[in-house]
C-alpha cells in the first residue's frame, strides 16, 4: 500500500526488482509515476490503482483492525480488502495474461520463433542481395 503517485523518483526497474525481490507481488495506490507502472507490469509485479479513500480506509484497517490480509485475485480482476470489500482491478487484457502464465514480451516473442524464422527464409528467398543472418 501506498500514496498518491507511487514511483515517482524510482522509475528504474531496479525499483521494481527491490520489491520483486522483498516479496512484494502488487502495490495498492492511487496513483502510480507513467514509467514505473510500465516496468511493473512488464516485470510481473502488479500495479493497483484504487481510489485514495479506499486507500485511506485501507490503512486504517490494517493499523488498527484485527483482520490484516488483503487479496489482489488477478483472475476475477479484484482486491479484497479487511473486512470484505471488493473493488475491482483495471488492468490491461495484455498484462494481466502475461501476469497470469508468467511470461514476458521476449518470452511471447519466443512464442513465434518458427513464424519469424519462416519469415527470414521466404524473405532471403525474395530479396537475395539482403543478407539477414
Amino acid at each position: 500500500m501506498a500514496g498518491r503517485n507511487f514511483g515517482c523518483g524510482s522509475s528504474r526497474e531496479s525499483a521494481v526488482y527491490a520489491l520483486a525481490d522483498y516479496g512484494i507481488r502488487a502495490v495498492l495506490a492511487p496513483s502510480f509515476s507513467d514509467i514505473f507502472y510500465s516496468n511493473a507490469l512488464k516485470n510481473g509485479l502488479i500495479p493497483v490503482p484504487l481510489k485514495e479513500d479506499v486507500i485511506d480506509d485501507l490503512r486504517e484497517s490494517l493499523l488498527t483492525g484485527p483482520q490484516r490480509q488483503v487479496t489482489v485475485d488477478l483472475e476475477a480482476q479484484t482486491v479484497t480488502l479487511p473486512g470484505g470489500s471488493s473493488h475491482p482491478i483495471l488492468i490491461d487484457a495484455f498484462w494481466r495474461e502475461c501476469i497470469l502464465k508468467g511470461v514476458d514480451e521476449i518470452d511471447l516473442t519466443r512464442g513465434h520463433l518458427d513464424q519469424i524464422e519462416a519469415f527470414e527464409r521466404r524473405y532471403e528467398q525474395d530479396h537475395p542481395w539482403v543478407a539477414l543472418r
